[in-house]
C-alpha cells in the first residue's frame, strides 16, 4: 500500500511539474484552478469544445490494435517500432486536433496521456531502441518506452471521453 501511495504522489507531483513547465499559456491563479477543480457543472455552449471522440477512438483503436501476436515481444525490432510508429502518428495527430480546436483545457486527461506517449516516443529514439539487441535485456529502457506508448494509446481511447464527459461535450 505504501509503493503505491507514494507511486501516486509521485506521479502527482510529476504531472503538476510538467504541466507547469511545459504551458507556454498563462498559468491559472490558485483560485482559479481550485474554482475549476471542485467545479462539476460542464462547460457552457460557447466555451465547449468539439466532441472529438467520435473521430478519434476509431482511430486510436485501429492503430493500436494488430493481429500479430506479440508484436513487441521484441522491443527493438523493425516489427515493433513500425506498431510504435503507428501508434504514435496518430497521437501527433490527435494532438494537433486538440490544440486547433483549442481544447486543451478540455482534454486534460488525454493531453497527460499525449504527453506520456510522446516522452516515450523520444525515449524510445533517443536510448536507439530500434535494432538494439539489448533492447529486451532486463533494465533496458526500450521495454518501458514501448509499453508506454502502446498504453497511452489504449488509454485515450478512454481519456477522452472521460474528458468529454466531464465537460458535457455533444458535438
Amino acid at each position: 500500500m505504501h509503493v503505491r501511495t507514494t507511486a501516486l504522489a509521485t506521479i502527482a507531483v510529476l504531472a503538476a511539474t510538467l504541466t507547469a513547465c511545459g504551458s507556454n499559456e498563462p498559468s491559472p491563479s490558485k483560485a482559479e484552478r481550485a474554482t475549476t477543480a471542485n467545479s462539476l457543472t460542464p462547460a457552457t455552449p460557447s466555451t465547449a469544445a468539439p466532441k472529438l471522440s467520435a473521430a478519434w477512438v476509431p482511430k486510436l483503436e485501429k492503430a493500436t490494435i494488430t493481429d500479430v501476436q506479440g508484436v513487441c515481444t521484441h522491443v527493438g525490432s523493425k516489427q515493433c517500432a513500425d506498431h510504435l510508429t503507428d501508434i504514435v502518428t496518430v497521437g501527433i495527430d490527435l494532438q494537433q486536433a486538440i490544440t486547433d480546436a483549442g481544447a486543451k483545457r478540455m482534454y486534460p486527461r488525454s493531453t497527460d496521456e499525449l504527453d506520456k506517449m510522446m516522452r516515450a516516443s523520444k525515449g524510445y529514439t533517443n536510448d536507439g531502441c530500434l535494432n538494439d539487441p539489448s533492447a529486451d535485456v532486463d533494465g533496458s529502457p526500450c521495454f518501458k518506452h514501448s509499453l508506454d506508448i502502446m498504453g497511452a494509446g489504449a488509454n485515450l481511447q478512454f481519456t477522452m471521453e472521460t474528458d468529454e464527459i466531464r465537460w458535457g461535450l455533444d458535438g
